[in-house]
């Protein structure tokens, strides 16, 4: 009984596998790009490359010096459609707390933010999401930033 179910498997295993293999076959002889191999398919997945600031970056976190009341933050990206910048506050659970400080939908010089938080004292995160241009994906990054008393 054993061997008639595994030769059923293995039966169905052989159709599924040619079928496979046929349609490859049949693409190839269309002159359709058969890519068998990740590396050669085309990469159309959000992707955040950098995030950083005008801003100093000291130990993880990047310095909000006394009297400044604005910030640029920069994000390299690509096969994105438009970032978005959220403010989150430090500490365990404050996904909820979250505020959107803005976005970026052109990205033709880099994306970027101008924010101008004026005389708030900051301890936060900030939460670069890449939306992507094939309408499905999307990659994000955390930066901290920190107020000098």
């Amino acid at each position: 009984m054993r061997n008639k179910i595994f030769g059923i498997y293995l039966l169905l295993f052989m159709l599924i596998f040619s079928a496979c293999t046929n349609v490859e076959t049949h693409q190839a002889q269309k002159g359709l790009t058969v890519s068998t191999n990740q590396s050669d398919q085309i990469d159309t997945h959000a992707q955040i490359l950098e995030v950083y600031t005008d801003l100093t970056k000291e130990s993880g976190w990047w310095i909000v010096p006394k009297g400044v009341s604005k910030m640029t933050i920069h994000v390299r990206a690509k096969n994105t459609d438009t970032v978005l910048f959220w403010l989150v506050p430090s500490g365990t659970e404050t996904w909820s707390e979250r505020k959107l400080i803005g976005y970026d939908k052109n990205g033709s010089d880099d994306w970027s933010l101008k924010w101008e938080f004026g005389n708030r004292t900051l301890h936060d995160h900030i939460y670069v999401q890449a939306l992507g241009s094939d309408g499905l994906t999307m990659d994000n990054k955390t930066i901290n930033v920190t107020s000098v008393e």
